[in-house]
């Protein structure tokens, strides 16, 4: 090896020690915060599916987590009424469910879920509820991006070969932190489960919600028709917007660095680079080493913004950004902000991410 070789190796050895003590603090700091706060408390979550009393006629819908709730309203208009098993700000990968939950999925006419190994915990929930209401995957059969081919799109825009490689993450050299040999961070039974974050897949999702509302409730097929494509209608409306806010940003500074791996369809469909992650799986904290490969690589490569998620402690993502120098703005995955739905909660994203790395 170059003495200049050495004196690179020496230097990331000799940042690593120093972040370590810092980050050793820091870890012990939000892994406290986390434990305390990380899921809704058992009050909370309680009442994460208790709802009103439906409607004469209404149908009950139970989806898996609340961003698809404007998904189902959106297509169900009055017709139906629907709760989400996760509460508004939880991690569903960490979800622990309820006895309120088996009540609801017990009374439930139809339940959506993403699927993709996502919502592990929900089998043996619907199971001991002995629910007779079919179970609708909604990411079944849609390619994801754990393929080893470029995939393609719902509607058949087929994707790179290069855009593919980011989702999966880029070697440990030029990644993040490196995903150790062997293990793939965030990793799903089928890959990667967060399509609805690429509109395309958002518009399947739509249309699996009208198919199956037809066939649970036949008189209200062509409501479920209409309401499905007016709602597409305006998710391909926000999309074009969206892209034209993201060519605003210049080309070298379109880099993802967020805090889980929730975004790779949302990179790729965006012209966006997925830089890298804080955290290769939930529940599993970056060491001090890791998080020093991912300062040098932000700073080697000019990202000026890191993403953080509000289901998630922003501590780990703040420590993280003072020491590389930039920014911290929030990423909505799969928690729409109050009051909005999943368009709002999509443009929020695109608005956050323009004003990151614009």
């Amino acid at each position: 090896m170059s003495n200049n070789g050495q004196c690179q190796t020496a230097q990331r050895r000799w940042r690593a020690e120093r972040l370590g003590y810092r980050w050793l603090l820091a870890l012990i700091a939000a892994a406290s915060l986390v434990a305390c706060n990380g899921n809704a408390t058992p009050a909370a979550r309680e009442t994460s599916t208790a709802t009103a009393p439906a409607a004469a006629g209404q149908i009950r819908v139970v989806v898996s987590l609340p961003v698809f709730v404007s998904l189902a309203e959106a297509v169900g208009g009055d017709r139906v009424q629907v709760s989400s098993i996760v509460p508004a700000g939880t991690d569903p990968h960490t979800y622990q469910p309820t006895p309120r939950d088996a009540q609801a999925l017990a009374d439930a006419k139809v339940i959506f879920v993403n699927g993709l190994g996502l919502e592990e915990w929900l089998s043996d929930l619907i199971a001991s509820a002995s629910s007779g209401a079919p179970v609708v995957e909604l990411a079944e059969g849609l390619e994801t991006a754990q393929d080893e081919h470029a995939h393609e799109h719902p509607e058949g825009t087929p994707t790179t070969e290069q855009s593919h490689e980011h989702a999966h993450g880029t070697p440990e050299a030029d990644h993040g932190h490196g995903t150790p040999e062997g293990e793939h961070g965030h990793e799903h039974e089928g890959g990667n489960p967060h399509l609805w974050l690429d509109p395309d897949y958002a518009v399947e999702y739509v249309r699996r919600i009208a198919q199956s509302l037809e066939e649970i409730d036949p008189d209200g097929a062509a409501t479920y028709r209409a309401n499905a494509e007016r709602y597409i209608a305006e998710i391909q409306e926000f999309d074009a917007w969206a892209k034209g806010q993201v060519e605003q940003i210049p080309p070298e500074r379109r880099k993802l660095v967020t805090f889980h791996d929730a975004f790779p369809y949302f990179a790729e469909h965006y012209g966006l680079e997925m830089a890298g992650v804080i955290v290769l799986s939930p529940g599993r904290e970056p060491s001090p080493q890791e998080l020093a490969q991912l300062v040098d690589l932000i700073q080697r490569h000019g990202v000026p913004a890191i993403f953080t998620e509000p289901q998630f402690n922003p501590k780990l993502a703040e420590t993280l950004a003072r020491e590389a120098g930039v920014e911290v703005l929030e990423l909505y995955s799969d928690t729409p902000p109050a009051s909005e739905d999943y368009i709002g909660m999509m443009r929020r994203n695109i608005e956050h991410i323009v004003e990151g790395l614009g």
